[in-house]
């Protein structure tokens, strides 16, 4: 994770839940079955798991 954070430069959130991508994909594909309907992506993930702050950029990282 600290690699990616690294590479992105970006913080890193996760969420303790087995197989999240898979999650992940699942709200998108029922965002695309309402989406028709004005039903935004907030709306459609506000019951899912909080994510947490895992790791955040090493200070420098983005000038390597």
């Amino acid at each position: 994770l600290q690699v990616l954070s690294d590479v992105f430069n970006a913080p890193v959130f996760t969420i303790d839940t087995a197989n999240s991508a898979c999650l992940g994909s699942a709200y998108r594909a029922i965002h695309g079955l309402v989406a028709e309907r004005n039903v935004s992506l907030a709306d459609v993930v506000k019951l899912a798991p909080e994510p947490r702050l895992a790791v955040t950029p090493t200070p420098g990282a983005e000038e390597v």
